[in-house]
């Protein structure tokens, strides 16, 4: 179902649309299952030169190339990934990891995962900046659970009762706001 349901791509039906209206407006052409095989760099023109897998797919030179996808999301696949599976084995499907609700590895793992690998718990839009945030959000509503359960958390700080050091530490865990430093200082007698 996740993978019918983003159908091989992460254009969203809104911005899928804007591109649909681009290139029947001739302004972009789309290249479906082809790669680039070249790319060199012409240092007196500063352009791209790039030869691509398609015949059809013939490319100007380029000022800049932006971006690429292309990423292999299967767990069983990535070397580190295969490494952590055997020494904590958990259940995928079709090599996305089945996490926890909590987005954790397991429950005796506190790894947390989100974008595409989290796929199964957040849905098709996972790896798309909505779920980004969506992840986001859930790890960070678990993260001080966890550090309570390690007992590695003192939940948030009372600034009269710490130090400076202690209050960093709040702030980069993210219990606390970078301005709580602050609190105090210029305070001491001269």
């Amino acid at each position: 179902m996740y993978s019918q349901a983003r159908n091989g791509g992460s254009v969203t039906p809104r911005y899928r649309k804007i591109l649909d209206a681009h290139i029947a407006a001739g302004k972009i052409s789309l290249h479906t299952h082809t790669t680039l095989k070249s790319v060199s760099w012409d240092t007196a023109s500063k352009t791209w030169s790039c030869t691509t897998s398609s015949e059809e797919a013939t490319l100007p030179v380029i000022d800049y190339i932006v971006f690429a996808t292309g990423i292999q999301s299967d767990i069983r696949t990535i070397p580190y990934l295969q490494t952590f599976q055997e020494m904590y084995p958990i259940e995928s499907v079709g090599g996305l990891p089945c996490l926890t609700d909590d987005l954790m590895w397991s429950d005796d793992v506190p790894l947390f995962m989100t974008g595409r690998f989290a796929g199964l718990r957040l849905g098709p839009g996972a790896p798309n900046l909505v779920g980004a945030r969506i992840g986001a959000e859930r790890i960070a509503w678990n993260v001080d659970d966890v550090l309570k359960k390690l007992g590695r958390s003192r939940g948030i700080i009372q600034e009269n009762e710490s130090s400076s050091d202690e209050k960093l530490e709040a702030y980069a865990s993210g219990r606390d706001n970078r301005f709580g430093t602050l609190i105090g200082m210029g305070d001491e007698s001269s």
